[in-house]
Parts: C-alpha cells; sequence; structure tokens
C-alpha cells in the first residue's frame, strides 16, 4: 500500500503509481478527475493499474472511458458507506455487468444487514424508496461524548439489532442491489407519503 503524501495531491499520486507500479487505486470522482488532468498536461500513461475502487459520489459514464483509456483501469468498483459504518457497507464486484456498476454501489458486504425503511421506520417493499439502514459488526460503538447524537443516529428493532440509520434515501431491488438516490433531509412530506424536492443531492460513500 502506497500513501504518496499526508494530505491528497494529485500529481504526487500519479508518480507514486508510476514509480511504485501500483495495481488498484482509491479515491472520489474529483480525486480521478484531478489525476487525469496531470496526466493530460504531462502527456503521460499509467500502464500498471487495473481496477479501481470508488466512493462519494456517482462516477460518469465518460469518467470511466477516460480511467479506461488514460489510466489502463479495466473495471471500476463502487462502494457505499460511512465513517461510522468502518467505512463500507455495500459495493459493487468485479463480476458484476458495466450497467450494474454505473447505477448500483452492488450488494451488502458479509455479516453486515440493511434495510430500507419509511419515515415510520417500517421496512419497504423491494424497489420502494426509504431510508437506507445498516446493521452488524462494523458499526461505531457511538459518537464521543454525544449520546443525543448516538441515540439519534443508532436505534435497536424491536428484535434488539442495533442499526445505523444513514439519512440516505435509497433503493434496494429484489437482487439486492443498493441505489442511493439522494438525502432523507431532502424530501417533501405530503401526508405519509414523501418526494424529493427540487434540491435533492444524490449522494455515494
Amino acid at each position: 500500500m502506497v500513501f504518496p503524501s499526508q494530505q491528497f495531491d494529485a500529481s504526487l499520486v500519479v508518480d507514486a503509481v508510476d514509480t511504485e507500479r501500483c495495481t488498484v487505486i482509491h479515491g472520489v470522482p474529483t480525486m480521478f478527475g484531478a489525476e487525469l488532468d496531470v496526466l493530460a498536461r504531462k502527456g503521460g500513461k499509467l500502464t500498471s493499474l487495473t481496477r479501481a475502487l470508488a466512493a462519494g459520489a456517482p462516477v460518469p459514464p465518460s469518467m470511466v472511458k477516460r480511467l479506461k483509456e488514460e489510466m489502463g483501469i479495466q473495471s471500476v468498483i463502487i462502494a457505499y458507506g460511512m465513517t461510522e459504518t468502518s467505512p463500507v457497507t455495500f459495493a459493487t464486484t468485479t463480476h458484476d455487468s458495466h450497467e450494474r456498476r454505473l447505477a448500483t454501489v452492488g450488494k451488502v458486504f458479509p455479516h453486515t444487514k440493511a434495510k430500507i425503511v419509511d419515515l415510520e421506520g417500517n421496512i419497504v417493499p423491494c424497489g420502494v424508496p426509504g431510508e437506507i439502514c445498516t446493521s452488524g459488526y462494523a458499526l461505531q460503538r457511538g459518537y464521543l461524548k454525544n449520546v443525543a447524537k448516538t441515540d439519534e443516529a443508532m436505534r435497536r428493532d424491536k428484535e434488539g439489532t442495533l442499526w445505523m440509520h444513514t439519512g440516505d434515501k435509497g433503493i434496494i431491488d429484489s437482487e439486492g442491489y443498493c441505489q442511493v438516490t439522494g438525502r432523507i433531509k431532502d424530501m417533501i412530506i405530503r401526508g405519509k407519503s414523501y418526494s424529493h424536492s427540487q434540491k435533492k443531492r444524490n449522494q455515494q460513500h
């Protein structure tokens, strides 16, 4: 594992990948964009990379194409999670279709649970949007010296299982793939139904 610098520097990342012959690179789309810009300025091309792990935001098809053509990355794996969940809960795999890797954050990790709930905390059917909740060994113990915040985000169900309420809105389909569609606070509540506001923002971790 190579750490080029204490803080992100696209030029140092590119140099480190080239010098150390790295095969996998991690980052968020803005970081990949900066690295591609460095390569474009330098006029070089990386040849050792085979995969990229992306999180934090959707990866547009145009960037996937550039990563393949300019950095030699054949497969982009998408991940989702929170710092509070150590930090990845869902991820695609190299076996997933190109469409799945672009449109979803994959399936939940082994030994981890996930559910989609409505505003009352009830589990919704497959394909129905609601809040993404996760559970399992990777959950944090709580927010330091902030019991109120911990109790707000981490709640036990009737069976005693502790769930992290992410605040993210999403859908889990019948095959277990999750799609993150926005934030719960960006929804307009109408009676017992809800919809996105025009100010919604897509967010993936």
